[in-house]
């Protein structure tokens, strides 16, 4: 199921969406729901820790098997618990979250090798599995950033996040990146001036979840 599911992204990963919602309905996503995504989308050889922390946001440890490699943590219809799916998004045009790198490596800077990384709100779209808005999070530049995704969906397939390492960008060789693994810390948060998702109450759960177990086997 993996692998069929890899194939597929790789035509869409490069879907990214043009951001133009200064008048849209935009949403985001709670300290509490960031804490639903489950679902290592694509590259399951990434792992991740994920914290609560005291405060706005959530940091999540990401650890990189090598020089260059993706994220994509999500609630999907695909796999995990799917908490997030099935949820009308008909009235926003967009979706957002706020991101800040804390460390590289361990460290506040790249004394232990690494560089920039991409970050993007994830969403799908009527027409392709996902899009996101990327955003470069860099310690020479911008730490903290919001990505802004536009959607046309009317409900959630699949939501969350990217955090990716751009080996490409580099055209000296070795890599900054350490070739036998990297870790990238960043908090998340919900972005500002847009509408938190409200979880559905428990009773319109179970109905999400038929809807969902539908998606599911019909993509199946």
């Amino acid at each position: 199921m993996k692998n069929a599911k890899m194939t597929i992204c790789l035509v869409v990963v490069y879907v990214m969406a043009v951001v133009n919602v200064a008048s849209a309905a935009v949403f985001t996503l709670s300290d509490q729901v960031l804490m639903l995504l489950d679902d290592n989308y694509v590259n399951t050889s990434v792992s991740i820790q994920t914290t609560d922390v005291a405060g706005p946001g959530v940091v999540f440890d990401v650890s990189y098997p090598g020089a260059g490699s993706s994220l994509y943590w999500v609630s999907s219809i695909y796999d995990g618990g799917g908490s997030l799916t099935g949820i009308d998004i008909s009235k926003y045009n967009a979706f957002a979250l706020d991101f800040t790198l804390l460390s590289v490596n361990g460290q506040e800077n790249y004394s232990n090798g690494g560089g920039p990384v991409i970050a993007g709100a994830l969403i799908n779209l009527s027409s392709s599995i996902y899009a996101y808005q990327p955003q470069v999070l860099d310690f020479n530049d911008e730490t903290r950033v919001v990505s802004t995704t536009t959607s046309d969906a009317d409900v959630i397939k699949l939501v969350g996040f990217c955090l990716n390492i751009p080996t490409w960008w580099y055209q000296t060789s070795p890599s900054p990146w350490n070739p036998n693994g990297n870790t990238v810390s960043i908090l998340v948060q919900a972005a500002p001036n847009a509408v938190p998702l409200t979880i559905p109450e428990p009773g319109t759960l179970l109905f999400v979840g038929f809807g969902t177990l539908a998606l599911r086997l019909k993509r199946r």
